[in-house]
């Protein structure tokens, strides 16, 4: 099949081109290509699949009550709204219940369904800060433990690829340090100063959780973990709903820091619903006009989705090639999954989106195939 007289993001920016897919990857890209099977797109953009590293689930699903069929939905439901690679992301729950989640999620991962593709697992919690917890059950949050996450990663079959720590915890240094070996981890929930959060780098932190949330904000004299993402060749996660953060903030770190900067939607499962009454994490939310909130006015994680706010980002004013990066190559490569996914390129993955010059969604491919819901 080939993708004909598209403007096609290619090498960090658009080209006219032709693009080859045999089976399920991208095979050959340039010009007047010939095949027996070709798709027109008379000038539509060709974008790589969007990837989202922190999500905890949507239509009405969450990946840490969710069980192996029901995230066969979720997997669905990504990929109507063009995120075609996700990261499943647990919550703060009893030991108990994360031993059944990474049983569950494990399951998901290794069974072969339809729509998104899930990278692996985003442990979140719970070696995070009770007094930046946001909507963490306070009772069930831990101080980093080998042996404990160990066990949770055996039951997952090894599929967590990213855990995040607040860095003020006793043992968090030596977490660190054992895990970045082979995990990215990532600094979250947390009020560490600027110095803490310099020796949690050093020891091999290198990403930071939805940035300016459930974290000390930019002060002159401290400037704490949002110094330490313009300071340290770390990649960070920023909600792009124009709720979490304002748009004049989210302009400006896209100057400051746009190569590291990754589009996250941390949706919950309200995302592609209505208002109304949900739960995260054990504990009740509550959605009006998009907002998520705790009863005590916290938020409690998005109602969006990666694409949404990839058009959010380039109506507050980002170069439109910037905003696409921040939700294709620069996650994928956050967690080393850039030979597979991530960009149009030979031998990659053909997870393709048929874009309209105005930014509409039409058509989403995964494996070389349309995705129909």
């Amino acid at each position: 099949m080939i993708f004909k007289n598209a403007d096609v993001f290619y090498n960090k920016g658009f080209q006219r081109l032709d693009v080859k897919v045999k089976g399920d990857v991208i095979t050959e890209i340039g010009d007047n290509l010939e095949g027996d099977e070709t798709v027109d797109l008379n000038g539509k953009m060709l974008l790589p699949g969007f990837i989202d590293l922190h999500s905890h689930g949507r239509e009405g699903l969450d990946f840490s009550t969710a069980t192996p069929d029901e995230m066969a939905k979720l997997r669905l439901s990504y990929a109507e709204t063009g995120v075609t690679s996700i990261l499943a992301t647990s919550m703060t729950m009893k030991y108990e219940t994360t031993e059944n989640i990474m049983r569950n999620i494990r399951q998901a991962i290794e069974t072969n369904h339809p729509g998104s593709r899930i990278l692996g697992i985003n442990m979140e919690g719970p070696f995070l800060g009770a007094d930046r917890k946001g909507c963490h059950d306070e009772h069930y949050l831990l101080p980093p433990d080998q042996k404990t996450f160990a066990h949770w990663d055996a039951l997952s079959g090894g599929h967590v690829r990213m855990v995040d720590i607040d860095p003020n915890l006793p043992g968090s240094m030596e977490f660190i340090k054992e895990n970045s070996k082979s995990k990215v981890v990532s600094l979250a929930h947390t009020s560490a100063t600027y110095e803490t959060a310099s020796e949690a780098v050093k020891a091999g932190a290198t990403h930071i959780t939805h940035i300016f949330n459930a974290m000390n904000g930019l002060h002159h004299r401290d400037p704490g973990i949002i110094g330490i993402a313009c300071d340290y060749p770390v990649n960070a996660e920023m909600i792009c709903d124009g709720i979490h953060i304002h748009p004049t903030v989210i302009r400006m770190m896209f100057k400051l820091i746009g190569d590291r900067l990754i589009i996250v939607s941390d949706s919950m499962s309200a995302a592609g619903l209505g208002n109304g009454e949900y739960e995260l994490g054990g504990l009740k939310v509550f959605v009006k006009d998009r907002k998520a909130t705790l009863s005590n006015g916290t938020i409690a994680g998005s109602t969006t989705n990666v694409f949404e706010e990839v058009k959010n980002v380039i109506r507050f004013g980002v170069n439109k090639e910037k905003a696409i990066l921040s939700a294709s190559l620069i996650p994928a490569k956050a967690i080393h999954a850039e030979k597979e996914v991530g960009d149009i390129a030979v031998g990659k993955k053909a997870d393709l989106l048929i874009v309209t010059p105005d930014f509409t969604l039409e058509q989403v491919y995964i494996g070389g195939k349309v995705f129909s819901r």
